[in-house]
């Protein structure tokens, strides 16, 4: 198996393409070929690719409504804790039961 760079692959996809088009007259074919995404046309022709990687972190993945509803989940998750965290700090800066001491020695209790 012929191993291509991302950019060697899309060159010669777009060769592909064209030779199609303009040699075979084939405009039909060369516009299925043109909607091939780089990863099946390189799986179709038997080339791998070496650096698969790169491509792939820098497109944007679609979330499914499952993964974003599970993302919510887990962020409501994350900001209940850090409110719970926030009490327990305002707790220790501030007690509850200081200020009604205060307030009890002030009136003379």
């Amino acid at each position: 198996m012929k191993a291509l760079t991302r950019e060697q692959l899309e060159r010669r996809k777009e060769k592909a393409v064209r030779f199609t088009r303009d040699v075979l007259d084939d405009p039909d074919r060369a516009d299925e070929i043109a909607d091939e995404s780089l990863e099946d046309y390189a799986e179709r022709k038997k080339i791998a690719v070496s650096n698969p990687r790169r491509k792939r972190n820098m497109a944007r993945r679609v979330k499914t409504r499952e993964e974003l509803q599970e993302e919510i989940a887990d962020l409501k998750a994350e900001n209940q804790e850090l409110q719970d965290q926030l009490d327990s700090i305002a707790d220790i800066v501030a007690p509850a039961d200081e200020d009604e001491d205060e307030d009890e020695d002030e009136n003379g209790d």
